[in-house]
């Protein structure tokens, strides 16, 4: 018999903050660099195309004495009945011996470490002296794009919201977002004083921003090259299924490539489309951003460079969030255990 800690997305949110995903994330692709964390190859099926889905992404981190998955279900009819439109479900379990360890809420968590992953690109990759940072796009995972960024990097003070569907700024949703940075931002003990302004202009925006975040969904380049002024940084969050596509491809051709995980980038990333049209080959990217972070590569190498982090997402990010929310929820008596 295994007992199994089930955790729901109010458990879970009393105990994981911005900050513990950061260090989560971090420590995730350490150990991916110093091979004690692996990402296997994600499964995509579609129920009906365009209208369900799902994919699950798993992997282990040996470091971490885990295994397990994140099983993400789209169906996008949901909401006429009362549901939501997406349903993540992690698991995670003991590599020693197989035992299921947790059932986690994953939408709980995959927010905060999804703009973990990207603050993290800009940590390592932007310029030291970066202070203008640049969401394009305005949807749920806009929120912890920016407070994410605002807790990694100490240096970035001026934040921009451009959601590139609409001719007018998001001047509401912008509204609606500084009252959510704040109370993540608090809940983790980060103090900053920040602004966040809501802009119409993304191509003005990007080329006065020293630090870019992508999260749409975009099959169509959203950014692009001659936007973009010397010394630019870019996280691409958005890209994370064949076919979609934010940075146009002669950007990626300009720039220094990094990513999370090579293999998943070229068959699912943001620098899939670049690769099959030529634009670049896989040879072409520097390293993984672990390498970066255990310095067994180099990262930025000028102040002019334009450097690009595709981050798709990968299981390890996962695993390693939950870890810490498993321990302190397991800790805090939250959750409901059961045998199995």
């Amino acid at each position: 018999m295994a007992s199994v800690r089930v955790l729901s997305a109010a458990d879970i949110q009393q105990v994981f903050t911005i900050n513990d995903a950061l260090e989560a994330v971090e420590d995730a692709y350490r150990q991916k660099a110093e091979g004690a964390g692996v990402a296997w190859p994600m499964v995509y099926e579609a129920f009906e195309e365009g209208v369900s889905d799902m994919d699950i992404r798993s992997g282990r981190l040996a470091g971490s004495g885990l295994f397990g998955l994140k099983l993400t279900a789209w169906f996008s009819g949901n909401p006429a009945q009362g549901l939501p439109e997406i349903f993540g479900t992690t698991l995670i379990c003991d590599d020693a011996t197989g035992a299921p360890l947790a059932l986690l809420n994953a939408s709980a968590i995959t927010g905060l470490r999804t703009g973990a992953a990207a603050a993290l690109g800009i940590k390592w990759l932007a310029r030291k002296d970066a202070t203008r940072l640049l969401v394009a796009g305005a949807g749920h995972m806009s929120t912890f794009m920016v407070a994410a960024s605002l807790a990694a990097c100490p240096s970035i003070a001026h934040v921009e919201v451009w959601d590139p569907k609409r001719a007018e700024a998001p001047v509401e949703r912008v509204e609606q977002m500084r009252e959510a940075v704040s109370a993540m931002l608090s809940a983790a003990g980060v103090e900053r004083s920040f602004e966040l302004v809501a802009v119409g202009d993304g191509e003005r925006a990007a080329g006065a921003a020293d630090a870019i975040v992508t999260v749409t969904p975009a099959t169509a380049p959203i950014i692009k090259r001659n936007w973009l002024r010397p010394g630019t940084h870019v996280s691409c969050v958005g890209a994370d299924m064949p076919g979609k596509q934010e940075l146009e491809s002669a950007l990626i051709a300009a720039a220094r490539l990094f990513v999370d995980d090579r293999a998943q980038s070229v068959s699912s990333g943001e620098l899939e489309v670049p690769v099959n049209e030529g634009a670049i080959k896989p040879e072409d990217i520097v390293a993984e951003l672990g390498e970066v972070i255990t310095g067994k590569a180099a990262g930025r190498m000028s102040d002019d460079e334009i450097t690009v982090f595709d981050t798709s997402g990968i299981a390890v990010q996962d695993l390693a969030a939950s870890k810490i929310a498993f321990e302190r929820a397991a800790e805090a008596g939250l959750g409901t255990v059961t045998e199995l």
